[in-house]
């Protein structure tokens, strides 16, 4: 799927969002959505990735709804970049509307087998191959980023959510302040012959997190959801 168009599906005119991962995949596609419909989009990426022709590509599909994008690149296995991000974002925007923290990443064990298949022995070597930094770097990226994404953005996020409306509301009642957490279905089950024992546990810290930081942020209006691509 190359484009999202849905004018009539949500309206999103005018609202601001952070879309991590935000130059491929399901991130891009959020993206899409978001700025054909209306939503300045700040996307954020790493500093490898095409952050420019996306953002090029993202302005030319927001050109008849008002929508634009602007790319930044961060590195958000670090917490100090993380904390940078906000800062220069803040410098921007008064509020943010939509936290989408999205990125991630799967690291495989480089000896491979079919783990419903294999004998122990091929099981073990298997299992024991993958290397312990990747285990480090899936839970930095997949799960504690979102903490810090969460706690960087809570300011301009619950001013989102009290911000005065024209009707004498608030943001929240029209939806703004809100953080979606990409998860995974691969939280949810083992059924694989592949094995994706540290994205999948790392994906199953996620989902906990998610209820964490709601509870936390609740009494700020700031909501917090999780999404799990793949299941139904």
């Amino acid at each position: 799927m190359s484009s999202l168009s849905a004018p009539d599906l949500f309206n999103v005119q005018g609202r601001v969002a952070v879309v991590t991962g935000g130059s491929s995949g399901i991130g891009l596609m959020i993206s899409k959505g978001l700025v054909q419909n209306g939503a300045k989009v700040y996307i954020v990426a790493l500093p490898t990735d095409p952050i420019t022709e996306t953002v090029q590509e993202l302005n030319e599909l927001g050109r008849e709804t008002g929508g634009t994008a602007e790319g930044f690149a961060c590195n958000l296995s670090s917490k100090d970049s993380i904390a940078e991000l906000a800062k220069e974002i803040s410098q921007k925007e008064q509020t943010l509307d939509m936290l989408i923290s999205n990125a991630g990443i799967r690291r495989d064990p480089p000896q491979k087998c079919n783990v419903l298949t294999a004998s122990m022995e091929e099981l073990r070597e298997s299992m024991w191959s993958i290397r312990d930094q990747d285990w480090e770097d899936t839970f930095r990226l997949n799960t504690t980023a979102h903490y810090f994404l969460s706690v960087a953005f809570l300011p301009l996020l619950a001013a989102a959510a009290d911000k005065p409306t024209s009707d004498g509301g608030k943001g929240r009642d029209e939806g703004r302040g809100v953080i979606v957490v990409t998860s995974s279905c691969a939280s949810m089950h083992n059924v694989t012959n592949v094995d994706l024992t540290s994205y999948a546990t790392s994906k199953a810290a996620t989902d906990h997190l998610v209820k964490l930081l709601a509870a936390k942020y609740n009494r700020f209006y700031v909501r917090v959801v999780g999404i799990n691509p793949g299941c139904e």
